[in-house]
């Protein structure tokens, strides 16, 4: 065991960009070392440490704090630390301890391998030569960052993820339309930053319902893998500060209130980049803020990032929204009164902007409006002036949102309603949602919904078909049922099973030619899934809001889907399905589009549609009264459309480049050379296996025991980015993939490769003639958020 004392100083053998540290502390099992140079500290085993100590001979060149090139003329040792006398280039004498050593010495010495006769083969030079090549060119990517996410190459996520990732203070709120992917841009900003460094600290904030949805998101998107906590867990901790012992922690808004030694904990556990989602629950008002308002703006006061995502921004009002924006930049949103002041020139503003977008000439009223606001710069191109209104015109540009009257690429849907014949066995329970819930495990040989499926689904095989009900229980009997008594082979994905189960019904369900025509998912188990490869969506009952009905289909109605959705609503006669049907068909049109006042419309007129659910009798009176209210909102929402915020939260011709530099990577072979001759090296067993992928297994004499993201049992990866989509179980192997990252981390870390002797024959050369080349590698310790790699 090595020994180590406060003061003594020590490099880092797996991370030599640290620079020099220092030890700070230790105790029978661990040493704490700080490294000035890059801001980090780094706590390890005393008994396997990773570390080597600084340590100079007579002869040696060593650069001391004051940035002076120092000779060592003689060395001595006092109280465990060492001491060397040295000189300048003038020959004068200086005395420098283990505390004067430069925090930012490099100490790799590959030349000492060289003459020691430690010789590497001829491959690993050329693979460690390879790594940095492509790590300086990774680094000055437009699109680092954002090539190694499982998603499509959707224009206005990459475009969003690329403009906030890149400012100095991330603090914006994402507010894109249901549907258009506001999680898939948090993920890109958040995977962004953390690869640059520029964030460490994660805390990703979200209602209970959503837990399990992000926690899968990040890791199967974008291989981020988060620490759930709960008051559970909280409370077991032994640590003084449960939230220190991990860097990424995803969580409730419930559980972050539900003690003040939680919230205390929180607020003092120094977070780099703070994610809120459904923020429009963080309630304000002109008298004050909820307890869960006043904690998030605690944490936003702290930390540096903030990305609040809310599909209804002003869902719970203008002071609600106005709180929201206060949240994020307190220093432009400082007064509520000033805010709505300003709101009245937004409508007569957003005309200006539409002109100058559109080259129209601006009329005298328009032209003085334009000068109240810009002053001295109400002069230059339409360009420029449409410029200075995104930073000045309401929101500037805090706020991003894009609608689907906006952003092209979405398919047709079609609605097609199945009336089937009351089943007298439910009773007094047909005004339930979900009567099937009453009756117990005989309930699929009296439901018709149940025979209607069966003969369904033989109707359209071998279609893809994707049924979502309300509650597991459902899921599990329709497809014990339709398994036992039809035949029919069906995947159940629901809350109750774990996440590698998920994963894999997904998967059967994704495989084109060896997988499941059907899925059978629970209202929760669909969450945060998509299925854009399938067409055919199969509601066996509807949920009672709105925002649920719209991400049901839009599991399947996604950019990149290219047939049209059909949507299947089989319903009882006389039944509270019969009344919500017509209730979504003909009082807000939500099954065939979007209905962006659906939300508001259900809000207004909730209490009235839970009686007629029981009493069908005012059925039409309220159909009436909803497609009237609808089609008022739906009108104001369209005539207050504000093209330069359409403008700001998407720039076609920038994401158009984003797009096209991503799709030039994925085209790359490199990496697939790289990796494959980085496996044999390596002693990784590998080989081709179905539909462009590769199978990895541990091969028996392998470097080391384990290869960097290897499981024991092996691993299916691909290079392929619409063959990840299509088949979620397989790895998506990008320079950005942990696997790639920790490989090509080990050989710039490590001293393998970094030696070579090779035989040069035919050159003409006299024999015995040797040649000597030296590969050097500049770089700066600096703190990660600098991003110095740039």
């Amino acid at each position: 065991m090595q020994e180590f004392l406060p003061g003594q100083r020590w490099i880092s053998e797996s991370e030599s960009e640290l620079g020099v540290g220092t030890v700070s502390q230790q105790d029978a099992r661990c040493v704490h070392i700080r490294f000035p140079a890059s801001g980090e500290e780094r706590i390890y085993s005393r008994r396997e440490a990773p570390l080597a100590r600084v340590s100079f001979n007579e002869g040696d060149w060593l650069k001391d704090q004051a940035g002076r090139d120092l000779q060592v003329v003689g060395v001595h040792e006092q109280g465990g630390l060492r001491f060397y006398d040295c000189e300048d280039m003038d020959g004068e004498r200086h005395l420098v301890t283990e505390a004067d050593i430069s925090d930012h010495m490099r100490l790799n010495r590959p030349e000492q391998k060289l003459l020691g006769g430690r010789i590497d083969r001829d491959i690993w030079f050329t693979l460690r030569y390879q790594t940095w090549l492509q790590g300086a060119r990774l680094a000055t990517l437009p699109v680092h960052g954002l090539v190694g996410a499982r998603m499509g190459l959707i224009p206005h996520q990459l475009y969003i993820a690329s403009e906030v990732a890149g400012r100095l203070l991330p603090r914006v709120l994402l507010a894109d339309e249901v549907g258009l992917g506001k999680t898939i841009e948090a993920g890109l900003i958040l995977h962004r930053l953390l690869l640059t460094g520029r964030a460490q600290r994660v805390l990703i904030v979200v209602p209970d319902t959503l837990l399990h949805q992000w926690l899968v998101e990040m890791l199967r998107r974008f291989n981020l893998r988060f620490s759930l906590f709960d008051l559970e867990r909280f409370e077991q901790s032994a640590d003084e500060n449960p939230f220190l012992t991990e860097q990424r922690v995803l969580c409730s808004l419930d559980f972050l209130t539900s003690t003040p030694e939680v919230a205390k904990a929180a607020l003092a556990a120094d977070w780099d980049l703070l994610v809120v989602d459904e923020a429009h629950h963080l309630a304000w008002d002109e008298e004050g803020g909820s307890l869960e308002y006043q904690l998030i703006a605690r944490l936003a006061e702290q930390v540096l990032g903030v990305l609040l995502l809310s599909a209804t921004p002003e869902q719970l009002g203008r002071a609600g929204h106005f709180g929201r924006l206060h949240l994020l930049d307190p220093h432009r949103f400082h007064d509520y009164q000033a805010f709505l002041e300003e709101e009245k020139n937004y409508a007569p503003l957003a005309e200006v902007a539409a002109n100058l977008l559109d080259g129209r000439p601006l009329d005298e009223g328009q032209q003085r409006l334009l000068d109240e606001l810009l002053g001295e710069d109400a002069e230059g191109t339409p360009q420029q002036l449409i410029a200075r209104l995104m930073d000045r015109h309401g929101t500037g540009r805090i706020l991003f949102r894009n609608t689907r009257s906006a952003i092209s690429g979405f398919p047709e849907r079609q609605l097609q309603a199945y009336p089937l014949p009351s089943c007298t066995a439910y009773g007094d329970y047909v005004s339930e949602l979900t009567p099937e819930q009453n009756l117990g495990p005989g309930w699929t040989g009296i439901d018709p919904r149940v025979d209607w499926l069966a003969a369904r689904l033989r109707e359209l095989r071998p279609e893809k078909v994707l049924v979502i009900c309300a509650h597991a229980g459902t899921a599990v009997a329709l497809g014990e049922h339709l398994h036992g008594r039809e035949g029919i082979h069906a995947a159940v994905f629901h809350e109750g099973m774990s996440i590698i189960e998920r994963d894999r019904a997904a998967a059967y369900f994704a495989d084109p030619e060896e997988g499941t025509q059907v899925l059978i998912c629970s209202e929760i188990g669909s969450e945060g899934r998509n299925f854009q490869f399938a067409h055919h969506l199969v509601l066996f009952d509807l949920p009672l809001e709105p925002d649920l009905l719209e991400q049901r289909i839009g599991r399947l109605d996604r950019i990149g889907q290219t047939e049209t959705v059909c949507i299947h609503v089989p319903y009882l006669e006389s039944s509270a399905g019969q009344v919500l049907y017509r209730w979504y068909a003909e009082g807000l049109d939500a099954f065939e589009q979007v209905c962006p006042a659906a939300s508001a419309v259900y809000e207004e007129l909730h209490g009235d549609l839970l009686e007629t659910l029981a009493d069908p009798g005012g059925l039409d009176d309220l159909i009436e009264r909803a497609a009237r209210r609808s089609a008022e909102l739906n009108q104001a929402l369209e005539a207050g459309r504000d093209r330069l915020l359409e403008l700001h939260s998407h720039r076609p011709e920038v994401s158009a480049r984003l797009v096209e530099a991503i799709q030039h990577e994925d085209a790359d072979l490199a990496l697939r050379d790289y990796i494959a001759r980085y496996w044999d090296a390596f002693g990784v067993e590998h080989e081709p296996g179905p539909n462009q992928s590769a199978v990895l297994h541990a091969g028996s004499h392998m470097l080391h025991e384990h290869f960097p993201g290897l499981p024991d049992d092996g691993l299916t990866v691909t290079f392929d980015r619409d063959n990840a989509l299509a088949h979620e179980d397989r790895e998506f192997l990008t320079w950005e993939h942990p696997m790639v990252m920790s490989a090509m981390e080990m050989l710039q870390t490590d001293t393998q490769g970094s030696s070579a002797l090779t035989v040069v024959k035919g050159t003409g050369l006299k024999p015995g003639s040797l040649m000597l080349e030296i590969i050097y590698v500049a770089e700066c310790v600096a703190p990660p958020a600098l991003e110095i790699k740039r």
